[in-house]
């Protein structure tokens, strides 16, 4: 008797992913079509351009909590402030409270992973370096 329940949520869940697929199936078809148009109006203008030399744009997705830049800046403003080596669930916290948003353990965990890879970033760019070990968690610092 599970097992029908199991088949039969399988079955649902399927059916879902097969319903995805056909409706962006749709969407690319579409903006292929639009893409024939641009090129066809590209060499009425320029028939000498290699239309395949033209690359593809990346698509980036903006966060919906920070705007561009603003991330990096309270990263930096929270470790500022701190003065001294803090992990990254603390500078979560912090951006929590600073933005004014709920602190659930969902979106700490959200932020503690925008503080990560924002970090990396920022040590690259020789802003701040890993402290001491907290326990099993890193510590940041400015430099």
């Amino acid at each position: 008797m599970s097992e029908s329940n199991v088949v039969s949520s399988l079955v649902a869940k399927r059916a879902e992913m097969s319903g995805l697929i056909q409706q962006y199936q749709s969407e690319i078809d579409r903006i292929l079509g639009e893409i024939s148009h641009l090129d066809a109006t590209i060499k009425l203008f320029a028939p000498e351009l290699d239309l395949r030399s033209i690359r593809a744009k990346k698509r980036r997705v903006q966060n919906k909590y920070f705007k561009p830049g603003e991330c990096p800046r309270l990263v930096l403003d929270i470790l500022r402030k701190a003065g001294c080596s803090i992990t990254s669930r603390r500078i979560a916290e912090a951006m929590l409270q600073a933005k004014g948003l709920e602190t659930t353990p969902e979106m700490i965990d959200q932020m503690q992973r925008n503080a990560l890879g924002v970090l990396k970033i920022l040590e690259k760019k020789e802003l701040v370096i890993q402290g001491s070990q907290d326990g099993i968690a890193r510590t940041w610092k400015v430099i």
